[in-house]
């Protein structure tokens, strides 16, 4: 034991223990150092001794539910990750130090951000001229070679601004105008932006909303979202396959559903799906397009909203993702 206490007490964690009674029965000095715990901490109730609101709250919620609790805890300039266990005798606290992570964080997407916003002008004028180059050339073969270029300045196009919209998602720059907003007819306009691409491939959009369903979201963003999953689910599709949209309520969310008939994820892929430019099949992905961001787009729309994304799917029978999103 006297081992693992000189080892607690040199790492650069933090570690508490606190009995079934609610009293704190071990803590390094990590926890007193830093602050988070008040130095006569010894055998008084967890709610007396830690200095921030926020670790009492994580420490009674894991209490009440028996369950592990992960959360983060910033106070002034530093940022903390918190990690409750729960035993048959009390809890383990693990405290780590996120600062210098989260700054690394916060500088990766300035950058993005500042790379995308210079990108964005050049890649428009460029895509401006090679459409004039591709009226005015004669030649097929040049003409050809232009309009690869062409395709390739809109796909890159598509990539920054969806880095653009999603670097102002994770920072919550983007301001949400929330009202009460058809679903139903949402859906539809989706379903005329993607029907060439659809009908090309053969494969049916099918809305079973309500007409009267309406949900309390940012229209703008939920049609992004929406555009984001069809899209999805008709180019991950199989001939002659389908897209269904719909729509319900359970408990205080309302939940959209797409479901399609499509390749279906492996099972070992679907934790990380959502994460930016995850590609679960790469020659597939190269082969239909897009930027790779589109369900990354999904998720942080969906926890704009205080909401949460799932996703299932079996593979070779398609997948299903639902959005849930707060009535209120």
């Amino acid at each position: 034991m006297s081992i693992l206490s000189d080892f607690l007490r040199e790492v650069d964690e933090g570690y508490a223990v606190i009995n079934i009674s609610g009293r704190v029965v071990y803590a390094n000095d990590f926890m007193i150092k830093r602050g988070i715990l008040k130095k006569d901490w010894e055998g008084k109730p967890y709610y007396e001794c830690f200095n921030m609101l926020s670790f009492v709250s994580a420490i009674a919620e894991c209490i009440a539910e028996k369950k592990r609790i992960k959360t983060l805890v910033e106070h002034e300039d530093v940022g903390y990750s918190v990690d409750l266990f729960p035993a048959k005798d009390g809890i383990l606290l693990r405290i780590t130090d996120i600062t210098q992570l989260k700054r690394y964080e916060r500088s990766k997407k300035e950058f993005i951000a500042n790379v995308s916003h210079e990108l964005k002008t050049p890649i428009t004028i460029i895509k401006s001229i090679l459409e004039t180059l591709i009226e005015e050339e004669q030649d097929e073969k040049k003409k050809n070679m232009l309009e690869r270029a062409l395709r390739r300045s809109e796909d890159m196009k598509s990539l920054v601004e969806d880095l653009l919209i999603i670097t102002k998602l994770e920072s919550g720059e983007e301001k949400l105008g929330k009202e009460s907003v058809n679903l139903w007819e949402v859906v539809e306009l989706v379903f005329d932006d993607i029907m060439e691409m659809a009908q090309d491939k053969k494969v049916q959009l099918i809305n079973r909303v309500d007409k009267s369903f309406k949900v309390y979201a940012d229209q703008e963003k939920l049609t992004l979202l929406l555009l984001n999953l069809v899209d999805n689910g008709v180019k991950y599709n199989k001939m002659n396959g389908e897209v269904v949209v719909n729509a319900y309520i359970q408990d205080t969310y309302a939940v959209i559903e797409v479901s399609d008939t499509g390749i279906g994820i492996p099972k070992e892929h679907l934790p990380f799906v959502f994460e930016r430019f995850y590609r679960v099949d790469s020659s597939r992905s190269k082969e239909v397009g897009g930027t790779g961001l589109g369900l990354s787009i999904v998720k942080h729309i969906a926890l704009s909203h205080g909401g949460k994304v799932q996703v299932e799917s079996k593979e070779g029978e398609g997948s299903r993702f639902r959005v849930f999103l707060p009535l209120k």
